[in-house]
């Protein structure tokens, strides 16, 4: 019989919510294990693990047969290269466990669904992929694993192209946002070319920096705004932002170490961190500078002038509300 859902159990500390939400809209529902064994527990079919050392763990429970043999779906891309398939090697120790390795793409539309091509719950998992609109690429574990290996690093050769390009734009007084879209029609190359997953932000650091440092020559900077992730702020040189007053804003759900930044102000709230800023810096983008009112932004600073590395605003828009805009290959109004 078909599963409208499957139920599956997890360690409830170790799964984010947003691996929840997006197994949740999969039709993946989890249940913790540390509560109401025995009867509760019969209801799972199977067991979900998404970090290597919740390994462990899933074994003492399978042992103990707390929960019938069936799916043990491993998610997502933290998983180790190779583990999964590792697991598999075991044979006789799984019993009657069925292994799938499986991972979202393409803004969670599509699946990777890797496993054995007969496996009962793989045909499962796919059949409920369907009913939940996501198309699946069912292929063996160790095809998974090696495309999610590739896949940050193409999306990064792919970044590091266009700041290329971008510095070949600005040689030339040609806007890259132009070119890039015009690029981004053929289907094979796509729109889409900043990777705010990257491991390795000293590219786009260095540009940071480089932009910074002549925005305070060209204006009298007093006070900096730092709009972003504390991962790319934590890899980049702060050495041009001596003597001024920074605060950090960051929609993070984690708090930014205080013992990383302690001379910088950290705040939550766009609005009291922009008031009397003379410089605003983005270095990660999320919905809320995206979607902001470039007046508004004006009207919350003391001077509109901004280093964009993420491309949020329209270039010609800036050109008639700010004081002084820069972003990736856009140096059409810049400084002058």
């Amino acid at each position: 019989m078909f599963h409208q859902r499957l139920t599956l159990l997890a360690i409830e500390e170790e799964v984010t919510p947003d691996v929840r939400r997006d197994l949740m809209e999969c039709g993946i529902q989890l249940i913790p294990f540390e509560i109401e064994k025995g009867a509760f527990h019969s209801e799972a079919d199977g067991w979900l693990l998404t970090k290597s050392r919740d390994m462990k763990t899933w074994g003492e429970m399978a042992q103990e047969a707390a929960v019938s043999p069936g799916l043990l779906l491993v998610y997502g891309e933290e998983i180790p290269y190779g583990w999964t398939e590792s697991v598999t090697d075991r044979g006789s120790s799984l019993g009657s466990w069925e292994v799938v390795r499986m991972a979202l793409l393409s803004e969670k539309e599509k699946a990777l669904v890797g496993g054995k091509p007969d496996g009962e719950w793989l045909r499962m998992v796919c059949r409920l992929l369907a009913r939940y609109q996501r198309v699946s690429l069912v292929c063996s574990i160790r095809e998974v694993d090696e495309i999610l290996r590739q896949l940050p690093m193409y999306l990064s050769w792919k970044e590091r192209f266009y700041l290329e390009l971008g510095e070949r734009c600005d040689q030339e007084g040609i806007s890259l946002q132009t070119v890039s879209r015009a690029l981004g029609m053929d289907k094979r190359i796509g729109q889409g070319w900043l990777y705010p997953n990257r491991l390795d932000q000293a590219p786009l650091c260095r540009w940071i920096e480089r932009e910074g440092k002549l925005a305070m020559e060209k204006a009298n900077v007093h006070r900096v705004v730092l709009w972003g992730s504390a991962i790319m702020w934590n890899q980049m040189d702060t050495s041009w932002l001596t003597g001024k007053e920074v605060c950090l804003l960051s929609q993070e759900e984690k708090q930014i170490p205080n013992e990383v930044f302690t001379e910088y102000w950290q705040c939550e709230q766009w609005q009291k961190a922009l008031q009397n800023a003379d410089l605003l810096v983005i270095g990660t983008a999320d919905d809320i500078i995206r979607e902001l009112p470039l007046k508004e932004l004006v009207h919350s600073m003391k001077q509109a002038n901004v280093v964009d590395a993420c491309a949020c605003f329209p270039v010609q828009e800036t050109q008639n509300v700010l004081q002084s805009y820069r972003a990736i290959g856009e140096k059409t109004n810049v400084w002058e």
